[in-house]
């Protein structure tokens, strides 16, 4: 901007001080040009008898207008013929003038410190510069472009070096106001240069974002694809295993007597890990099949409740889960989903919550979106896994790989569902799920 600034005053600069002198130079130009006509209605208006000099000599009665200081007059040859006062000490033509003058030119000439006192040699004469006009004018007869002699003039010139300092002035405010708006207009210019530049900027960077997203959540929705035809597979064979193995840990928690709880804690698991693969596996033979009904809010509750209460019940968490009056109702295979990504939501709290405490679940329902609440009693999430909390390798569990968040936030989306963190602090955490039932 600075350069900018500079190249503009260099180039506004010279424009000024170019105008300035051609204004005063007319100025001054105008002033002995209006005594010219005067001077040669004296002239012709003298005897037609009368000699040369005679004519010149008649010139001299303009020497009676106010603020002339003096005057000489001059033959065609450039010699003096009479001063006013005598004693002037200047009486010869520059060459430069004399060509002037014979091309019937005037000339005119602004003295701003013309020192009176030494020129003119009288006592009660200025001894400070005064500002003087010296005028030079041709005389010529009528018809005739031939000179026949000349007169010069010093005038006082106080009045036009008023009219000249405010000629300056003027100029000056209209460059100082030019140079200040021209300041302003390459500061609007560049800052909205700089304003442009820097949005492009961050809608590049956001373009660069939405990018990388993007492809993330295709390669997770890929891997996904795989994972679940493998999870299809693996869960079939798991069936039959799991539930011999369910069989042998009641029948031993039977046979070991009431006051063994370890085996009636293995027992239960096991029940949860066969409960867990009949769900999926329900899920997918369901999708298979295209099988479709609808699940209300109360409904889905009591789904969440069912699937994660023995988990609660180990830990010594209790499970607080509230439905509002319902509204609406989902299709099978988004509640069924929708489910799966609570369930993952809820798990983590019952985790992050100490023994003792509450994780409160609560599904408000309106005519167009199911909005869920999941409240846990943990210490919070650090602010660096905050700053990419849905994406994979952020976690807070030990050995946890953070793919959980990652997955669940994918399923969200394909379901239309919007899965944001609302609060975090020391006191607990607040996930929220946000699903358009039009979606």
């Amino acid at each position: 901007m600075l350069a900018l600034m500079a190249v503009f005053t260099a180039l506004l600069l010279p424009v000024r001080h170019q105008l300035r002198d051609e204004m005063q130079r007319t100025l001054i130009e105008r002033s002995g040009a209006m005594l010219h006509p005067i001077v040669l209605q004296r002239f012709a208006a003298s005897a037609p008898a009368a000699s040369d000099t005679d004519h010149l000599r008649a010139v001299l009665r303009s020497a009676e207008q106010p603020g002339m200081l003096a005057m000489a007059v001059f033959d065609e040859q450039g010699g003096l013929v009479q001063a006013v006062p005598a004693s002037l000490p200047f009486i010869d033509l520059a060459p430069a003038d004399y060509l002037e003058l014979t091309r019937l030119q005037p000339v005119s000439r602004y003295h701003p410190d013309f020192m009176l006192h030494t020129t003119f040699g009288s006592d009660d004469t200025p001894m400070a510069g005064s500002p003087v006009l010296e005028v030079l004018l041709p005389l010529n007869r009528a018809g005739e472009t031939r000179l026949a002699g000349a007169v010069q003039y010093w005038i006082d010139a106080r009045a036009l070096a008023q009219d000249l300092d405010a000629i300056e002035a003027r100029i000056a405010r209209q460059t100082r106001a030019t140079l200040a708006l021209g300041a302003a207009l390459v500061g609007l210019v560049v800052g909205l240069s700089y304003w442009r530049l820097s949005r492009a900027q961050r809608e590049i960077a956001e373009r660069n974002e939405r990018l990388i997203r993007a492809n993330l959540e295709l390669s997770l929705a890929a891997k996904a694809s795989v994972l679940g035809q493998i999870t299809s597979h693996l869960l079939h064979g798991l069936q039959a295993p799991v539930a011999g193995l369910r069989a042998v840990m009641a029948t031993r928690g039977r046979d070991s007597g009431s006051g063994d709880d370890d085996w009636q804690t293995a027992a239960d698991y096991t029940a949860r890990l066969q409960q867990m693969i009949q769900q999926t596996v329900a899920m997918l033979g369901e999708r298979q099949a295209h099988v479709s009904y609808e699940l209300n809010g109360a409904e889905f509750a009591a789904l969440l409740r069912e699937r994660h209460r023995a988990t609660a019940h180990a830990r010594g968490i209790a499970l607080e889960l509230h439905a509002a009056d319902s509204h609406g109702s989902l299709a099978s295979d988004r509640g069924n989903l929708l489910a799966l990504v609570a369930g993952n939501l809820v798990e983590n709290a019952i985790e992050a919550s100490p023994r003792g405490a509450a994780v409160r679940v609560t599904l408000a329902t309106t005519a167009d979106a199911w909005r869920l609440h999941i409240v846990d009693a943990g210490r919070g999430i650090p602010p660096r896994v905050r700053e990419a909390l849905f994406r994979p390798g952020q976690s807070t569990k030990p050995g946890g790989t953070g793919l959980g968040l990652a997955i669940s936030h994918l399923l969200a989306r394909q379901i239309g569902a919007e899965l944001t963190l609302r609060e975090t602090n020391e006191r607990g955490t607040t996930f929220e799920i946000t699903l358009p039932l039009g979606g």
